[in-house]
């Protein structure tokens, strides 16, 4: 659970520190640090600042930093010393020990009615917590499921068609993905509406996580006629892909395993993919990439290709973040001139000229891997 949740008077032991950059730093030194207990002394009557003790003082956070913080309740668990995995491309990360076991964090995404809660429900036994947090109503569930040895903590977000800004359910997952960074994302996918659901999938692959493809409904998918292989589909979208049927409890065993061996490294489909845009936009992307890296990198450990998409999209959020940065003020400026010089060369703003793309991947991606079924080569 998240050290926002702990009541007054409440003990827990640190496991975990989210977060990056100056923040990271200055929790840190503060003394939030994994193995430390840390105890609750009072709530804000308008819920922020909290005021809690740890090694000995008292400090005040925000519910927002405090939700990075990572706990176990009580004092009784035993943190210890780690060894260390190496991914595919080479990033070393700690594996997070509590007792004997080793804790994934992990985050449930998927559209509306892609069977997601379904799924929740069959991994979790449906004994979840439901909570709001950094501020919002929007909610999320949490559960933590043991197996093979891993404590996983699964949260399952809002359901969204999108990662952009346009709703406060989006920009909610997108904050929870980009600031949470969760060790696994779980993308529920309808199978029986493969293009429209892996529009998603494209936008978590531009953020860098770690992703598994839960290919839900597969049953559906099977009665059609269509036939996917969804093995090289995983392959040439460098997420590993496991069939379920979730209202039945089909392939949840299969989706946990998957989800160990993506966070232990061990997995041989798992990495990063780019989604090419083609000549001209890939040079807009470039010269915001430089951009951002020449002046300090992104902020918060966010991947730089990731935000200079984002800003040739005009997406809001990302160009109030970066405008407030003085390093990087002078970014959303020159992503205009590139939208600008995109809408001439194309006749149609930059963020639909993207979006085709994205379809352009998906569908190329579908064309290799799948064979419709009779009824919809009739419609077609």
């Amino acid at each position: 659970m998240r050290l926002s949740e702990l009541a007054t008077s409440q003990k827990g032991t640190i496991t975990r520190v989210h977060g990056s950059g100056a923040f990271r730093k200055r929790i840190m030194e503060m003394g939030f640090v994994r193995g430390k207990n840390v105890e609750v002394i009072r709530n804000a009557p308008l819920l922020d600042p909290v005021e809690y003790r740890i090694m000995g003082y008292n400090v005040s956070l925000r519910r927002k930093e405090a939700w990075l913080v990572e706990v176990i309740p009580g004092e009784e668990y035993r943190i210890e010393t780690e060894p260390y995995f190496t991914t595919g491309n080479s990033v070393q990360t700690p594996l997070n020990s509590i007792g004997n076991g080793k804790t994934i964090n992990v985050a449930l995404v998927g559209n509306p009615n892609s069977g997601k809660t379904s799924l929740f429900n069959q991994a979790s036994g449906a004994h979840e917590r439901t909570g709001n947090y950094s501020g919002v109503t929007i909610d999320a569930r949490e559960t933590t499921i043991h197996h093979k040895g891993f404590r996983i903590n699964l949260t399952d977000l809002p359901g969204t068609y999108s990662i952009t800004e346009y709703t406060p359910e989006e920009l909610f997952v997108r904050t929870r993905l980009l600031e949470g960074k969760p060790d696994v994302v779980i993308n529920v996918v309808d199978a029986s509406n493969l293009e429209r659901n892996l529009y998603l999938t494209t936008q978590l692959i531009e953020m860098n996580v770690r992703v598994i493809i839960a290919l839900n409904m597969y049953d559906e998918l099977q009665k059609s006629g269509a036939r996917l292989n969804y093995d090289d589909l995983g392959s040439l979208m460098g997420t590993p892909v496991v069939p379920t049927v979730a209202v039945r409890g089909r392939g949840i065993i299969d989706l946990l395993n998957r989800v160990i061996e993506v966070f232990s490294g061990t997995d041989t489909v798992a990495r990063p993919v780019r989604i090419n845009y083609g000549k001209t936009v890939e040079a807009s992307i470039e010269v915001l990439d430089t951009g951002i890296k020449k002046n300090g990198g992104a902020p918060d450990g966010m991947p730089s290709r990731y935000l200079a998409v984002k800003l040739l999209e005009g997406d809001r959020a990302v160009t109030s973040m970066l405008r407030s940065n003085p390093a990087l003020a002078s970014l959303p400026g020159l992503a205009g001139s590139e939208r600008s010089m995109l809408a001439k060369s194309f006749g149609e703003e930059a963020d639909s000229v993207m979006a085709d793309a994205r379809y352009g991947f998906i569908a190329g991606a579908l064309a290799e891997t799948m064979t419709p079924g009779k009824n919809a080569a009739d419609r077609a």
